[in-house]
């Protein structure tokens, strides 16, 4: 599309407000899932309407295939070079960070958007909207005042931290969706629609062991070195000190600092690096033969799309955690499938050792299960799940839910699967006794 400049009042984003900029040079759209949501845009200062093109002001783009338009604040600007001024903004829902709202006893989603909608300083012209149904206390309203922004998300008690979900950024409208995206038939399989790859490590959290400790301003309990039974990508072994002191609220003895030292690395996978993958692709409802399933093959952020390896023989669904949109060419240049909870190349079955020449698709599922847990006040307590499935292995959690009794001050720290049950690690920071019921979305892969 050629990009819209709107002025800064602006709030519908159905005209053609101050201007087409017909001379853009290049314009992409980066969003992430619960993340940030920006353009980037450069323009020659001889361009049509240039002089229109100011700070403070909106510019109206395109930002997936759905080719709705989305508003974007320009907030800053580079020096011409060569002519050309490169222009940074932010999507129109980052003006939340300038809304302050105080509020405390909030026990509910929908209490939390209505002191948002109603309570903000200045006046918010933010409408919020959500399928969740989620109960629990909003820890983040303690009487402090907080902006908008930083309580739906990025802060500890946040919504996002207390009740999960995934956002939806849309002109003036915040949605929360149980999940965002859909299971879509579009493939992206390498050597025929998929340009190339790109799966990245960081190793650089990894280790192997650990020495745990608890200490408070007149005492310390220093436990014994504890191991994991996997080894680090590096293979030397690698030991940190690990601070477990807010895991208890007394001072606990040797043997429950080893102990809890040794959860955490049951829990953690500390052996893993960080993965995800980017992938560049064809969109192959732009080539004749194929335009006539182009409802088909349209994806968007959150969704879950199947990656093909035929090299490997493999396939598995992914979600998409990262897009970056060109504007101007009207398609994506990159995707991100990413942060996940297992390995890409355990999802994948990718095996260097395999002899057969046969493709064979790996057929994944996904199931919501849950349990129910006590926490007592200030304490700790483990939601043992049974994720167990006929004819599936589970390969991961893909998301955490809490309902119940003061769930909203039970933070999930530590979680993990263990053959077919799923152990999430909860810590109740309030001073009153709760009842959680834990929630797992659960990714699974055909045996």
């Amino acid at each position: 599309m050629i990009p819209i400049i709107y002025d800064k009042d602006e709030t519908a984003f159905v005209s053609n407000g101050l201007g087409r900029l017909r001379d853009m040079i290049s314009c992409v759209v980066t969003e992430e899932r619960n993340g940030v949501y920006e353009c980037d845009f450069e323009y020659p200062i001889t361009g049509a309407n240039y002089d229109r093109i100011k700070v403070g002001r909106i510019i109206g783009v395109t930002h997936d295939e759905s080719h709705d338009i989305q508003p974007f604040d320009i907030v800053s600007y580079s020096k011409p070079i060569n002519g050309v001024v490169t222009f940074h903004c932010q999507h129109i829902s980052y003006r939340q960070s300038y809304l302050t709202v105080t509020g405390t006893n909030i026990n509910s989603l929908a209490s939390a958007f209505t002191l948002f909608e109603n309570s903000a300083t200045p006046s918010n012209p933010f409408s919020y909207w959500t399928d969740k149904t989620s109960t629990g206390y909003l820890s983040s309203a303690d009487g402090i005042p907080k902006t908008v922004r930083s309580m739906l998300g990025g802060i500890e008690g946040s919504v996002l931290d207390i009740y999960g979900g995934e956002y939806e950024w849309d002109k003036f409208t915040v949605k929360l969706h149980t999940s965002r995206g859909g299971v879509r038939d579009f493939a992206i399989r390498y050597g025929v629609n998929m340009l190339d790859y790109n799966e990245e490590y960081d190793i650089s959290g990894t280790y192997s062991s650990c020495i745990p400790y608890w200490t408070d301003s007149t005492d310390k309990v220093i436990g014994d070195k504890q191991t994991t039974t996997g080894a680090t990508i590096t293979g030397r072994g690698e030991c940190i000190p690990l601070d477990v002191s807010d895991r208890f609220e007394s001072k606990p003895t040797k043997a429950q600092v080893n102990t809890m030292g040794r959860s955490v690395l049951n829990s953690q996978n500390p052996t893993l690096p960080a993965q995800n993958i980017s992938v560049s692709f064809v969109r192959l409802q732009d080539v004749g033969e194929f335009e006539q399933f182009r409802n088909l093959m349209e994806c968007k952020l959150c969704d879950i799309i199947t990656v093909i390896f035929p090299d490997f023989n493999s396939s598995g669904q992914f979600k998409i955690v990262k897009t970056v949109w060109n504007v101007l060419s009207d398609r994506y240049d990159e995707m991100e499938l990413g942060d996940l909870s297992i390995s890409l190349s355990e999802a994948l079955g990718i095996s260097n050792e395999s002899n057969s020449s046969a493709y064979t698709i790996i057929e994944t599922d996904i199931k919501t299960t849950s349990s129910a847990v006590s926490v007592a006040a200030s304490s700790y307590a483990t939601a043992t799940v049974d994720v167990s499935k006929s004819g599936y292995t589970p390969l991961g959690i893909l998301q955490i839910d809490k309902t119940g009794s003061a769930s909203g001050y039970c933070v999930p720290s530590n979680w993990s699967i263990s053959g077919n049950t799923a152990s999430v690690f909860l810590r109740n920071t309030s001073t009153s006794a709760a009842t959680v019921t834990v929630s797992l979305t659960i990714l699974y892969r055909k045996d």
